[in-house]
């Protein structure tokens, strides 16, 4: 996974920034760069996560449904939830 990364000039360090003879002052430009990361050094929080799978609803499903063992898990879990909801109308009634 490729990320983009950038730094406005503004908050580098100086070890970023080089001086100038002609202006006679450091100078730091934005830096902009695209590093490569693995899926495992990517830390996503609950709402990055609700993001993705609103942009990608169509491939996510796809992909489970691809696979017999992510298909019976999906399955196990819907069937969990229709339970507790079901257990819920009835403790209401």
């Amino acid at each position: 996974m490729r990320i983009p990364i950038s730094i406005h000039h503004s908050e580098l360090e100086e070890e970023y920034c080089y001086y100038d003879d002609w202006e006679k002052s450091v100078v730091c430009a934005d830096y902009e760069a695209r590093y490569e990361y693995s899926v495992d050094e990517v830390e996503l929080d609950y709402a990055d996560l609700e993001d993705i799978v609103n942009e990608y609803f169509d491939d996510i499903i796809d992909i489970i449904l691809k696979d017999k063992l992510l298909t019976k898990l999906l399955l196990k879990r819907l069937h969990k939830n229709i339970s507790s909801i079901t257990d819920e109308k009835i403790s209401k009634r």
